[in-house]
């Protein structure tokens, strides 16, 4: 698997970070080096760091059409739409670059501590790497909001604008996730209620998510 196949996101992160400047902040949050610091961070202890090294050197993950071929996303994606059909204005809308590099954030942030908890160790290490990023106290600021934050999937569901960012949240979910404790499960179950994804693509995501780790094994 070639490791490009993810870096749509990126191109578009390090333009917007680009027209920023050097802006404490988002602007530095959302350059590709600290996001990809900030997945090494937040998977530090994860069994998925390796994977995610793997797929997204030195970016934030993000699935897309590359990521399991065109013609089958973009069944995922009409299948994610009919699923939404009370809501006129869901797949007209695109929600701005930053905003939803944040709402990729706090998902990636929300799987990590999947399993229950971050522990005081985990806390530290995240707290030291983020200041060694030197992202700024804002970027700090709000990655420390979203440890805080219940492990509600509402919360990030909510503001999902069209399928490719519902399939995308999902993804990086999944491919942040170990499925070997009961509340990991249920978080990933629950997410996908949470922003309409049917039974079959959930399956036929987390099949392809875990072939790539059988792969990587």
């Amino acid at each position: 698997m070639k490791s490009n196949w993810m870096q749509q996101i990126q191109t578009l992160i390090g333009q917007k970070a680009g027209a920023m400047g050097g802006a404490e902040g988002i602007g530095k949050l959302l350059a590709p080096t600290a996001l990809g610091g900030l997945v090494g961070v937040l998977l530090a202890n994860k069994s998925s760091r390796k994977l995610v090294g793997k797929f997204g050197k030195n970016a934030l993950i993000i699935g897309g059409s590359a990521a399991v071929g065109a013609v089958l996303w973009n069944k995922y994606k009409q299948r994610v739409k009919e699923t939404h059909q009370d809501e006129p204005q869901f797949g007209f809308q695109t929600t701005p670059v930053d905003l939803r590099a944040k709402r990729l954030v706090q998902a990636l942030v929300f799987a990590a501590k999947s399993d229950g908890h971050i522990d005081a160790d985990e806390q530290r290490a995240i707290d030291h790497s983020l200041a060694q990023l030197q992202v700024g106290e804002e970027a700090q600021g709000w990655v420390q909001e979203a440890l805080d934050q219940p492990l509600n999937p509402e919360l990030i569901a909510r503001s999902v604008q069209n399928e490719d960012e519902a399939l995308e949240v999902y993804y990086l979910s999944c491919l942040v996730i170990d499925v070997d404790h009961f509340m990991e499960r249920g978080y990933l179950d629950a997410l996908a209620q949470a922003l309409k994804i049917p039974a079959d693509v959930k399956q036929g995501i987390e099949s392809d998510v875990n072939e790539k780790k059988r792969e990587l094994a």
